[in-house]
Order: structure tokens, then C-alpha cells, then sequence
């Protein structure tokens, strides 16, 4: 091999030298260009990459439907990485041409080397931002410096250039460090072990998948010199961009298209029975109702909804979690009884609905009646049997923006960019929102036909759910929210709370102004059914019954969230239930169950009651004195510093007493007509009452059933929703 007079190799680069080379003036505009085609190229590289992975690995099951601010949300994040990437390019630009225009590697060359190790500098940048540092965090360090090594020793030979072009290649570079982070976020789902059996064959397919690309990217380097390469310029320069435009170009007439319109009229004919419309306010607590003193007008349509109906002050929820209260609400039954709670270890995310119970649903459809469900909440899946018993069930979901897991997304930095120009909360929602299940609920019924068949209809709204995201105009309703916080912030600071440290600065402000924005969103939704049922003519006919599974906790002795305990804000449930002809009205102070709904239904519709069911039914007017049971779990979520691992509680209420024992050995007694927030414990002040409460729960407990313990199953994806929703710690 020929030398020059220094004794190099004409192969070797010598850009230190050309540093300090004289660069002509007038190519700097085009070093600026080429900078900014390149950089646009790589930013879009990896934003379809990231978009496309993602979108796989957050899809559960065949969407119906992409949520329209889903859409919104992507341009924006395009638009967002398209801008840094015309930034990085023209750096790269300006770096390239201070390096010189004689290399012995072409310009566009270069600047292609500098604009990946900028996007492997961004990527190291991003995990050195996160707030934890685990197994999954080195990982993806040492992987990412190692692509930066690579890039760096391309730049070293045009040997190494060609060897190495396509494993640093933009679009290589990405689907390896996003499917790195994917793989790894897979091993790392923790008590997803004990609920997906082939969580480790997935994560080891896709490892190899990640190996074959690397080995692959690497021997065509190899094998393909520059000379016969297509034009690695204009190729890389143009398919990113144009995908990315492909992308928006096919989600923009879905955007257009989920607009809001009016509910669809059908023409539905008067049927011989009552229809029912079961209306679930997923984590709403009474206590944030105007419909229940609350003083802000979060109900204005259940305010109103109310003139014809009866209206439960006093109602209980037999638990503190979506999957347990709804499969009493479904049943009749206690959770010990339908057996649908989290049982750690083996079932720690929660048990199937015991086959032998039947549900509402199910006794409807024996007797004729068309049943058909739309929920936001993914608990209320045929996994855990709450589907039983209905011939149309769909819970739309959009493709997640971010997902708790997805700690080392780009986006995430990006989207507190995107921040300080637009309200990017959005971005934290993971289920669909009320009008979607509304949309999603009209199109089914649509699909079922005109029938003088009487219908059951059950939908589930969840906007009130944590992380708090109602949509505009509604999150501004409120005064007290925080500009730019993300579920992030709410994240760390839920386990400051947990923890035991006081509540942060205007975390409660900001959390009930999103919480009360969401409430009156989701009650301007029920104001579209109530509107479609007049509409439809079958309003009167139509017994309409709204009330949520339990509540939620905003800092109150140390607790956040909910399934983490047996007080009032999250037992006290909201019921209201509109008579078929509004047969019964006015208020009901008696304490009630959730447990019965399904009796009261059935005797509506003069139909027996379900053997086994442990409700009643509230057509009489229920006694006053009667004892009510409510049941928590230790559910894999934040709990408090004197439970950290989670505790079993078990209340009975005796109105107006309330005795709570808990397995950590507390024992609480409270007056609920003098002491509604349960700020007094008066266990030890009322021995004598404390001690009948104490046997009277003793006996009910004895009177448990056995049941056998089966393991749930649940997709790894759901998983990771789950966690994102809370549910997961």
C-alpha cells in the first residue's frame, strides 16, 4: 500500500489536520444545507422508528379506532423532532465545515457521522435525565456509549466508514435503542412474571431480533463498499421525511373524522319491558358532586337528571378498586363471595370473577334482553370475566403517547419542550375518553339494529382516573392547575405523600381542579345519552342508573390514588338511579350498597332475584339500620407508611358507626353523621360499640366461602398500561 510523505495510509483520515485547514467561505451556506437535510433525515428516522415501536407494543388488541388528540399529539411531536433535527443539522453543518472541505471522506459523509453521534449524544443525555437508576438503566447506557464508540471510529478510515455505515445508521442506531429499551422494559415488568407466562419467550425473541439486526447492519457494511452503494445521501435524506408525511397524510383523515357530531338516531321502538342504561363513573368520589352539596357545579346534567330520579346519599362501595366494586356491581355479591380481588403473590394483579356467580348481564340475556358494554377502564375486560353475559362488548383505546415504562423515550424530553408553547397533558392519557366510549357505544347499538327488544347498556367512563387529564376546555373549569406538569411530576410527587412527607405545594389545588374538570366533562357526556334517549323516545322506558366504583385519595393520610384503603373517600359512592316512568324520586338517607343494583334491576324489570345475591332490592325503601360490609386488598399500588406492602381491611357500617380493622393490627371507629372525613377515632372512647361492631364483622366473616385460587392471565402490554394508569407500582 502506497504512502504519503508523512508515512500515513491515503485510507487513514486525517481530520485533525484538516481542523486546522483554510475552509472556503462561500461553502459554508452549502455545508449548512447538507447539515439540515441530514439532520432533518435523522431526526425523522428515528420519530418513525420510535412512533412505529411504540405503536406495537402499546396495541393490546385490534384498535376499533385512534382517539382524534391522539393524532394532534403526534403531528405535534413530529413537528417537535423535525425542528431539532434542522437545529442539529445546521450544528453538524457548521462542525463539518470547520473540519474542512479537502477530507478524504466526502462532506455529506461526514456530516451523516456528526449527525448520529448527535442523536447518540441526545439518546445518552435523555437516560442520564431519568429519576432511577436500575438494571435496565445501565443497560441501555452501555449500549448507547457503545453505538457512540462505533460512530466514532467511522469516522477514523473509510475502511471502518464502510464497515460500519449501516450499523450507525440513523434508522439502525434507533431500532436498536428503542427495541433495547422495549426488551429490557419487558424483563423488567416485575410482578408481570407471576401474571403472563410468555413474557420471557417475548422478550428473548425479540433480544435475538435485536442481535440478528446488529450482526446483519454490520456484515453488509462489510460486504457492500461505497462504490457499489445506492447514493447514501439522497436516500437517507428523503425516506425519512417522507415516511414521517406518510404518516401524518394517513392519520389525518382519522383526526377529521372522530370529530364530534350528534349522537346517531336509530329509531328505536318502544319495547314491552324497561331498558337499562348503567352509567359507571370510574374513581369518582360523592363528595366532588354538586349533586351532592359538593360547592362547586361539577353535575349540571345530573342535577338535572335528578328531578326524575331517586338519589342515594348514602351509598357504599363494597371496595376501593375498579376490578373488585365492579364485579359486586355486576353480582350482587361481596368480594370474598365472587372472589375478583388482588391476592398476592400468585394473583397480585387481581383474580378472575369466580364462574359460578352470574351477572346482571348474563340474567338479562337469558330473559331476552340485548346486551351490549363500552368501557375506558381495561380492568373491566373478559380476562377477569366481567364480560360475561354481554353479546357486544369494546373498550376503544388509543395508542398511548407515553407509557410509564418508556422512561427513555426521547419524547418525553421533548414533550417538556412542546410544553412551554402548548398544554401537552394529553400526552399522559392512556384510555379513551368519554366521548369516544359515547361514539363507540351509538356505532354498536347502530350495529345491533332496531329492535322492540329491550337492551341493557353499561358504559364506563374514566376521565376522572388518574393522571387527571380532562380535555379543553374543561381542564381549565377549575382554578388551581399547574402549567406543564406531566405525570412525572405527579408520579414523584405521589411518592413524596407515600412516603410520609408532607403534600407538596399545590399538588391538591392542582389534582381536584383536573379532577373536578374531568367530573364536569364526563357529566356533560351523560348529558348526551340522557339527550339521545329523548331523542330515541325511550326515555321514560329506560331506567338510567349512574354511579361510580369507588373514590380516590388526594394526600389524605399519606395516601394517594385508591386500593389502599377502607375510608370514606374512597367507599362513599355515588348512586342515582331514574325509574323506568320516574316511578320513584326524591332523596334516600338510608345507607345502601352497590351490591344492590343488580337486585333492583332485576325486581324492576319484575324479574326474581339471582339466588345467592346479598343486595336488596331498593324499590321499598331500605332500613335504616342494617350492617353494610366493604372489603379491601393489597393491590400492587402506593400505599402508606404504616401499610407499605399493602393491607387487608374489612369495614362494617352500622349507620351511622363505621368500625375498620386492618391487618396491620389498627382498629378505627367512627361516627359518620358527626365525623364524615373520619378525623376522630373513637375505637377505644365506645368499647361497647366497638366490641358488637367487632363480633358482628367477626360472624360475617366466618361466613366466606373457600375459594379455589386461580391465576390470572394478562398480556404484557396490558401490563404496561396498567402500571402507567397507577395500577402497577
Amino acid at each position: 500500500m502506497t504512502r504519503d510523505g508523512h508515512g500515513r495510509s491515503p485510507s487513514r483520515l486525517s481530520w485533525i489536520d484538516d481542523l486546522l485547514a483554510m475552509s472556503a467561505p462561500e461553502k459554508l451556506p452549502q455545508f449548512l444545507g447538507w447539515g439540515t437535510l441530514h439532520g432533518v433525515a435523522t431526526s425523522s428516522a428515528y420519530a418513525v422508528t420510535e412512533f412505529v415501536l411504540v405503536s406495537l407494543f402499546g396495541i393490546t388488541r385490534p384498535y376499533s379506532s385512534f382517539a382524534r388528540p391522539y393524532w394532534h399529539m403526534t403531528a405535534l411531536l413530529m413537528a417537535g423532532y423535525l425542528i431539532a433535527g434542522v437545529i442539529a443539522g445546521m450544528f453538524a453543518g457548521a462542525l463539518a465545515y470547520r473540519i474542512g472541505t479537502h477530507t478524504r471522506l466526502a462532506p455529506t459523509s461526514i456530516i451523516e457521522r456528526i449527525t448520529v453521534l448527535i442523536l447518540i449524544g441526545a439518546l445518552v443525555g435523555n437516560v442520564l435525565s431519568a429519576p432511577f437508576y436500575t438494571g435496565a438503566w445501565f443497560a441501555e447506557l452501555l449500549a448507547t456509549l457503545f453505538l457512540g464508540a462505533l460512530a466514532l471510529v467511522s469516522l477514523r478510515s473509510t475502511i471502518w466508514l464502510d464497515r460500519l455505515r449501516y450499523l450507525t445508521n440513523p434508522w439502525v442506531v434507533s431500532f436498536l435503542w428503542l427495541g433495547l429499551g422495549q426488551d429490557l422494559g419487558l424483563r423488567d415488568l416485575g410482578v408481570a412474571r407471576q401474571l403472563t407466562d410468555n413474557i420471557n419467550l417475548w422478550a428473548f425473541v425479540f433480544g435475538g431480533i435485536l442481535v440478528a439486526v446488529a450482526l446483519a447492519s454490520f456484515l453488509m457494511g462489510c460486504r457492500f463498499r461505497t462504490s457499489s452503494r445506492w447514493p447514501q445521501f439522497g436516500v437517507q435524506a428523503s425516506i425519512g421525511p417522507a415516511l414521517l408525511l406518510v404518516l401524518l397524510a394517513l392519520g389525518m383523515p382519522l383526526w377529521k373524522a372522530h370529530a364530534n357530531g350528534p349522537p346517531l338516531l336509530i329509531g328505536v321502538p318502544n319495547a314491552p319491558k324497561p331498558n337499562v342504561v348503567l352509567i359507571v363513573l370510574d374513581t369518582v368520589r360523592a363528595d366532588h358532586l354538586s349533586l351532592y352539596g359538593y360547592p362547586l357545579r361539577t353535575t349540571p346534567n345530573l342535577d338535572e337528571l335528578a328531578r326524575d330520579s331517586s338519589i342515594y346519599s348514602n351509598a357504599i362501595s363494597p371496595s376501593d378498586f375498579t376490578l373488585t366494586s365492579h364485579a359486586s356491581l355486576f353480582t350482587g355479591v361481596y368480594p370474598s363471595w365472587h372472589g375478583a380481588f388482588c391476592e398476592p403473590p400468585a394473583n397480585a394483579f387481581g383474580r378472575e370473577l369466580s364462574p359460578g356467580v352470574p351477572t346482571l348481564a348474563e340474567i338479562l340475556a337469558r330473559q331476552g334482553y340485548r346486551t351490549l358494554g363500552v368501557a375506558a377502564n381495561l380492568y373491566v375486560r373478559a380476562d377477569f370475566g366481567l364480560q360475561r353475559g354481554f353479546t357486544s362488548f369494546h373498550i376503544p383505546r388509543p395508542v398511548p403517547m407515553l407509557i410509564t415504562d418508556n422512561w427513555y423515550l426521547l419524547r418525553r424530553n421533548l414533550r417538556r419542550a412542546l410544553t412551554v408553547v402548548t398544554d401537552t397533558a394529553q400526552f399522559d392519557r392512556i384510555f379513551s375518553r368519554s366521548e369516544d366510549v359515547n361514539r363507540q357505544f351509538f356505532l354498536s347499538f347502530a350495529e345491533l339494529g332496531a329492535s322492540r327488544t329491550p337492551f341493557f347498556a353499561f358504559l364506563n367512563f374514566m376521565d376522572a382516573h388518574y393522571p387527571y387529564v380532562p380535555p379543553a376546555p374543561f381542564d381549565h373549569f377549575f382554578p388551581g392547575k399547574i402549567p406543564g406538569i406531566t405525570q412525572d411530576d405527579l408520579d414523584r410527587q405521589q411518592e413524596t405523600i407515600s412516603s410520609g412527607h408532607p403534600v407538596p405545594a399545590g399538588y391538591v389545588s392542582h389534582t381536584a381542579s383536573q379532577y373536578d374538570g374531568a367530573i364536569r366533562y364526563m357529566d356533560e357526556q351523560i348529558g348526551n345519552v340522557i339527550a339521545w334517549l329523548r331523542a330515541e323516545h325511550i326515555y321514560d322506558n329506560t331506567m338510567i342508573i349512574v354511579t361510580s366504583d369507588h373514590g380516590e385519595s388526594f394526600g389524605e393520610r399519606s395516601r394517594v390514588g385508591h386500593a389502599n384503603s377502607a375510608y370514606q373517600n374512597l367507599l362513599h359512592a355515588a348512586l342515582l338511579i331514574k325509574y323506568p316512568n320516574s316511578a320513584l324520586k326524591g332523596a334516600v338517607t338510608a345507607p345502601v350498597s352497590l351490591i344492590d343494583v343488580a337486585p333492583t334491576v332485576l325486581r324492576t324489570l319484575g324479574f326474581p332475584v339471582a339466588p345467592g345475591m346479598q343486595g336488596i332490592s331498593l324499590l321499598e325503601s331500605p332500613p335504616e339500620r342494617r350492617n353494610i360490609f366493604g372489603e379491601t386488598f393489597p393491590c400492587p399500588v402506593l400505599h402508606s407508611p404504616d401499610c407499605p406492602q399493602g393491607c387487608l381491611s374489612r369495614t362494617i357500617i352500622s349507620w351511622p358507626d363505621k368500625l375498620i380493622t386492618t391487618s396491620n393490627g389498627n382498629r378505627e371507629l367512627f361516627d359518620l353523621e358527626t365525623d364524615p372525613r373520619e378525623s376522630g377515632n373513637q375505637f377505644s372512647a365506645r368499647p361497647d360499640v366497638a366490641q358488637r361492631m367487632r363480633t358482628d364483622l367477626s360472624l360475617w366473616i366466618k361466613t366466606m366461602p373457600r375459594l379455589n385460587r386461580p391465576k390470572s392471565q394478562v398480556d404484557k402490554q396490558s401490563l404496561q398500561v396498567l402500571r402507567g394508569l397507577g395500577y402497577l407500582n
